[in-house]
């Protein structure tokens, strides 16, 4: 009889054994396809909140996959994400943790980012942290689910309807927007085969506000004060000389017979303006003429003989001292 109770105590105690170790043999336990990273190191994200991240989850990093969760431990402040990194891979201390989908009902992974390629942050140690402010936890679904149905229950599809019903009520009919339709098709036509002028014109103005902006200055003085107190010295002054002028408006209304006068006048300019260009063209000639020809004959009164010639062609010349010796020109 004892040893029958004992024999079932035994039975029992491996039974609970048994149990015990089922129990502890999880999924994640196995091992898994894949790459493995045992190799490598740990270091810990800090987040919020990390919605259903599930375990063994990847980490990315440049698209490129470097690691694993191996560890999701909620703390007094948020959760504590453990990521084993492959070996030799440098992650920035500066890096960004996101959880991101690639698709909609794809697996969360771990996204990190650098911030700043250039930046020379050192890279994290095995058991490094990257603190909650450097990491991005998703929005909560039941938040995600109020806002939508804020959405749909504030009327704003309601509106929206309203708004292509009322878009299609104010729209002309068929005919005339083929006809709008065409109207502005010709004319895009017609500014494509004119897109030279539109050049010109932006060269124009482009040109236009150079020459403005050299005279910035001069603008910037007749809007300041003192150039205000111009203005108003010039109206004052417009307005006394109106004063001195009544009959300004009886020129206006009978100026017509100024008309002949001011043809004149125009001719009379024309004419002095073709006796300006004549001018000119003759003025370099009596220039020459004068002080090549008059001016040194007028400063130098002389006259140099350098050749005599007889009747018989003889040069007599040689006995010019004789003759102005006889003449008493020379002693």
């Amino acid at each position: 009889m004892t040893r029958r109770i004992a024999t079932a105590i035994v039975t029992a105690a491996l039974l609970v054994t048994t149990l015990s170790a089922c129990n502890a043999i999880s999924v994640n336990s196995l091992p898994q396809p894949g790459k493995s990273f045992s190799d490598g190191y740990d270091v810990v994200l800090q987040f919020a909140s990390v919605l259903n991240l599930p375990d063994q989850a990847k980490v990315v990093m440049g698209g490129t996959e470097i690691g694993r969760v191996t560890k999701v431990e909620a703390t007094s402040s948020g959760v504590d994400v453990t990521a084993q990194l492959a070996r030799g891979v440098v992650v920035p201390s500066d890096v960004t943790a996101a959880l991101e989908q690639a698709t909609i009902l794809g697996d969360i992974y771990v996204s990190l980012d650098q911030p700043d390629p250039a930046s020379a942050a050192p890279p994290l140690k095995p058991g490094g942290i990257v603190p909650v402010q450097q990491t991005l936890s998703p929005p909560q679904l039941e938040d995600t689910l109020a806002h939508l149905a804020d959405f749909v229950a504030s009327g704003s599809i309601q509106r929206l309807q309203n708004t292509i019903t009322g878009v299609n009520r104010v729209s002309p009919p068929q005919p005339q927007l083929r006809k709008l339709a065409t109207q502005v098709t010709a004319d895009l036509r017609d500014l494509s085969d004119n897109i030279d002028t539109v050049d010109t014109l932006l060269t124009g103005v482009s040109q236009t506000g150079q020459a403005l902006n050299t005279k910035l200055s001069s603008a910037q003085f007749w809007f300041s004060p003192r150039g205000m107190r111009g203005f108003d010295f010039m109206f004052q002054e417009t307005q006394y000389l109106a004063k001195l002028f009544p009959s300004v408006g009886s020129v206006y209304t009978g100026g017509y017979w100024l008309v002949p006068l001011l043809n004149s006048l125009r001719d009379a300019t024309g004419a002095m303006v073709q006796s300006k260009w004549a001018f000119e063209d003759e003025f370099p000639a009596w220039q020459k003429m004068f002080n090549d020809l008059f001016l040194p004959q007028d400063q130098n009164p002389a006259i140099n003989i350098t050749s005599i010639v007889g009747p018989d062609g003889r040069e007599l010349s040689g006995n010019t001292a004789d003759v102005l010796r006889m003449l008493g020109a020379m002693p």
